[in-house]
Order: structure tokens, then sequence, then C-alpha cells
């Protein structure tokens, strides 16, 4: 090959790639993104029905926030007052799946704490269902547990 025909296919050849690098942030930002992680966040407010051991269902309201701290609003007594407000933890996993642990006092009964520690996983972005273990703690220092827990919820708007 001509050295002159070479020194032009490497011309060519730089001012193409140059060109494409140059058009490439603007052909990526064309492209359709993914999906936000956040669609797979529990983070938010849920209206749920948590049925413990062999109790019946009951409304609570539960916020997942952005700093991975829960807050539990239980169910409301003949008033509307919450008989417990509960708080913990929470942990993203893999496609929806996350891990979160509530702690509240024992409403009724022996003066304690409820100890729950439960795995969640997102249907939609409108839904969960999670299950898990409850144990309980006296204040006279005696336990008991674990109990199953299931929680449903549907996502709400956070008030």
């Amino acid at each position: 090959m001509h050295p002159r025909t070479r020194l032009a296919g490497t011309v060519l050849a730089g001012a193409l790639l140059t060109a494409s690098l140059a058009t490439a942030p603007t052909a990526l930002a064309t492209s359709p993104a993914p999906a936000p992680a956040a669609l797979l966040s529990p983070a938010g407010c849920w209206n749920a029905q948590a049925a413990e051991g062999d109790m019946p269902p009951a409304d609570v309201k539960l916020e997942f926030r952005t700093d991975r701290s829960v807050k539990l609003i239980g169910p409301p007594d003949e008033n509307g007052t919450p008989y417990f407000v509960g708080h913990g933890t929470w942990t993203p996993g893999w496609s929806g799946s996350f891990r979160f642990t509530v702690e509240h006092p024992l409403p009724g009964g022996p003066p304690g704490e409820a100890r729950s520690a439960l795995n969640g996983k997102l249907s939609s972005t409108k839904a969960f269902a999670a299950k898990g273990e409850t144990h309980y703690f006296y204040d006279d220092g005696t336990t008991g547990g674990p109990s199953s827990i299931t929680i449903t919820g549907t996502r709400a708007a956070c008030s």
C-alpha cells in the first residue's frame, strides 16, 4: 500500500472515530432510560393488613422512609387513636424484595414489646406482601414467641 493512501486511511479512520465519540452522548441521551430503581422500592406510605399468629387481621399503616427507617401505626381504637406506634428499619434486596424489622409496645395485656422481622416482596409498584416472625419481650423479663406474622399492603398517599 502506498504511504500516502495509508496516511489518508488513517486520517479518515481518526475522523470517523472523533465524529462517533462526539455524537455518542447525544445518541445515548435519546435512547430510552431504564426504569428507575425507585419503582422497585417500598419507600413511601402503605395501608396494610397485619395478621399475627391466630389473631384476626388488623388494619395498620406503614411508612418506609428513604433514610431506611420504618414507622408502623397500629390499628385505631374506638376513638381513632392508634393502639401503638412502632419503629424499625428496612433494607432493600433484589427485584423488589426487601427486609424490615419493627418494634412496638404491646397493646393491652401485660406490658412489653413486640419485635418483628419480615421479608417482603413488591408484586407491583402498588402492592407488597411480607411474612416473618414476632417475638415478645415482657417487662417482667419473660419472653414469648415466635409467632408468625404476615402483612399485605397497598401504596397510599403520605399525609
